[in-house]
Protein backbone atom coordinates (compact mmCIF):
# COMPACT_ATOMS: atom_id res chain seq x y z
CA UNK A 1 0.00 0.00 0.00
CA UNK A 2 3.46 2.26 0.18
CA UNK A 3 2.79 2.99 -3.29
CA UNK A 4 -0.15 4.59 -3.01
CA UNK A 5 -1.06 8.13 -3.67
CA UNK A 6 -1.60 10.24 -0.69
CA UNK A 7 -5.14 10.12 -0.84
CA UNK A 8 -5.40 6.22 -1.51
CA UNK A 9 -3.12 6.03 1.78
CA UNK A 10 -5.54 8.22 3.72
CA UNK A 11 -9.01 6.72 2.45
CA UNK A 12 -7.43 3.37 3.55
CA UNK A 13 -6.41 4.53 7.14
CA UNK A 14 -10.36 5.74 7.57
CA UNK A 15 -11.51 2.24 6.65
CA UNK A 16 -8.80 0.27 8.91
CA UNK A 17 -9.92 2.85 12.03
CA UNK A 18 -13.38 1.26 11.52
CA UNK A 19 -12.63 -2.44 12.10
CA UNK A 20 -10.91 -4.34 14.60
CA UNK A 21 -8.28 -5.69 12.21
CA UNK A 22 -4.38 -4.70 11.97
CA UNK A 23 -2.51 -2.52 9.19
CA UNK A 24 -1.39 -6.22 8.34
CA UNK A 25 -4.47 -7.86 8.12
CA UNK A 26 -5.49 -4.95 5.92
CA UNK A 27 -2.56 -5.22 3.29
CA UNK A 28 -2.71 -9.34 3.63
CA UNK A 29 -6.45 -9.48 2.35
CA UNK A 30 -5.52 -6.57 -0.10
CA UNK A 31 -3.03 -8.64 -1.84
CA UNK A 32 -5.08 -11.84 -1.74
CA UNK A 33 -8.26 -10.22 -3.16
CA UNK A 34 -5.71 -8.80 -6.02
CA UNK A 35 -4.23 -12.50 -6.45
CA UNK A 36 -8.01 -13.53 -6.98
CA UNK A 37 -9.14 -11.50 -9.29
CA UNK A 38 -5.99 -11.90 -11.19
CA UNK A 39 -6.95 -15.36 -11.65
CA UNK A 40 -10.23 -14.60 -12.97
CA UNK A 41 -8.63 -11.87 -15.48
CA UNK A 42 -10.32 -9.25 -13.31
CA UNK A 43 -8.43 -6.02 -11.51
CA UNK A 44 -10.74 -3.22 -9.58
CA UNK A 45 -9.48 0.48 -8.60
CA UNK A 46 -8.65 1.16 -5.22
CA UNK A 47 -12.28 2.80 -4.29
CA UNK A 48 -14.26 -0.94 -4.98
CA UNK A 49 -11.06 -2.99 -3.18
CA UNK A 50 -11.61 -0.47 -0.14
CA UNK A 51 -15.28 -1.04 -0.29
CA UNK A 52 -15.07 -4.88 -0.78
CA UNK A 53 -12.38 -5.13 2.24
CA UNK A 54 -14.56 -3.33 4.22
CA UNK A 55 -17.85 -5.43 3.60
CA UNK A 56 -15.59 -8.76 4.27
CA UNK A 57 -14.46 -7.09 7.47
CA UNK A 58 -18.07 -6.46 8.85
CA UNK A 59 -19.14 -9.85 7.91
CA UNK A 60 -17.44 -11.03 11.20
CA UNK A 61 -19.74 -8.83 13.13
CA UNK A 62 -19.55 -9.93 16.68
CA UNK A 63 -17.84 -13.31 16.18
CA UNK A 64 -15.40 -13.72 18.47
CA UNK A 65 -12.22 -13.75 18.11
CA UNK A 66 -12.45 -12.60 14.07
CA UNK A 67 -11.52 -14.70 11.36
CA UNK A 68 -8.77 -13.68 9.46
CA UNK A 69 -9.84 -10.96 7.07
CA UNK A 70 -7.79 -12.97 4.53
CA UNK A 71 -9.74 -15.60 5.36
CA UNK A 72 -12.95 -13.64 4.80
CA UNK A 73 -11.74 -12.17 1.76
CA UNK A 74 -11.59 -15.82 -0.13
CA UNK A 75 -15.03 -17.12 1.30
CA UNK A 76 -16.71 -14.16 0.35
CA UNK A 77 -15.22 -14.05 -3.14
CA UNK A 78 -15.70 -17.44 -3.50
CA UNK A 79 -19.39 -17.12 -3.06
CA UNK A 80 -20.18 -13.59 -4.72
CA UNK A 81 -17.31 -13.21 -6.57
CA UNK A 82 -16.60 -9.20 -6.83
CA UNK A 83 -18.97 -7.17 -8.97
CA UNK A 84 -17.44 -3.81 -9.24
CA UNK A 85 -14.42 -5.69 -10.74
CA UNK A 86 -13.62 -4.82 -14.18
CA UNK A 87 -12.21 -6.94 -17.24
CA UNK A 88 -8.18 -7.04 -16.98
CA UNK A 89 -6.97 -5.25 -20.24
CA UNK A 90 -4.23 -7.99 -21.92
Amino acid sequence: MSKLREEEIDSWGKVMLAHPFEEKDWQDARARLLELLKVDGKQAEEGPLRSYLSCCAESAGGIHPSPPLRSLVEELYGAYGMENADDSIN
